[in-house]
């Protein structure tokens, strides 16, 4: 069992608050075997499916996972660029990929995932409406956050990056990485301490970091003044 009762009782209300369906590709190394059963030798992808698929149950329908094999399923991998596992997709209905997770989130990155789930559905804090009015003044930008399930100052920045990215329909692309499972990224952009974005390959921003803040970076110091809050 994932959850204790508790927990079950708390994700269920937080499940029951998602608006719309919600999609999600989770792209793992499964082989179908004769008796039809699947077949992950990587531990985090099988770990990640039975959280997502946890997930699914007790969204009342609202949440489905789609499972796509790199093994299987090679020409869909190479589609969104998929090299590592396991990697979560959030993609719009034209199939267009939003948001993405490399990680498996689990720890401090359980909820801020299910607060990205709740935004990708439709739900929005009182600052998406900043975030909108600004989207003109907005290049397409490309962002990364780096993380770990043990750090305390993640949880209140990831969902600050993931509703940009969801908000602005893409324009705004970003990707949750776990540094545990991906070493070797981290090491490319000398990440040394959590969390460590990266917008565009170019600017960093150590630490947490405010909506206002994010939009400071993203509109080069010409955003809109008043009615912004955190």
């Amino acid at each position: 069992m994932l959850f204790s009762e508790n927990e079950l009782n708390n994700i269920k209300r937080e499940m029951s608050k998602l608006k719309n369906k919600v999609i999600l590709k989770l792209f793992t190394d499964f082989k179908t075997q004769e008796d039809g059963s699947k077949l992950r030798k990587c531990m985090s992808c099988e770990g990640t499916y039975e959280l997502l698929i946890s997930l699914e149950e007790l969204s009342n329908g609202k949440l489905l996972i789609e499972e796509v094999s790199i093994e299987e399923n090679a020409d869909e991998a190479k589609k969104y660029s998929v090299s590592r596992i396991p990697a979560i997709l959030f993609v719009d209905d034209d199939g267009k990929e939003i948001l993405r997770y490399s990680a498996y989130p689990t720890g401090s990155e359980f909820v801020p995932f299910l607060n990205s789930i709740q935004y990708f559905s439709g739900v929005r804090p009182f600052y998406a409406d900043q975030i909108l009015s600004h989207l003109k003044k907005i290049d397409q930008s490309k962002m990364k956050i780096f993380i770990t399930p043990t750090c305390p100052y993640c949880p209140a920045t990831v969902p600050v990056l993931t509703l940009f990215a969801i908000v602005s329909k893409g324009k705004i692309s970003a990707e949750v990485i776990d540094v545990n499972l991906n070493p070797d990224i981290a090491m490319k952009y000398q990440v040394q301490g959590v969390p460590h974005t990266v917008i565009n390959e170019t600017e960093n921003i150590y630490g947490m970091f405010s909506p206002q803040d994010l939009l400071d970076k993203l509109t080069k110091g010409e955003r809109d003044f008043g009615g912004m809050y955190a």
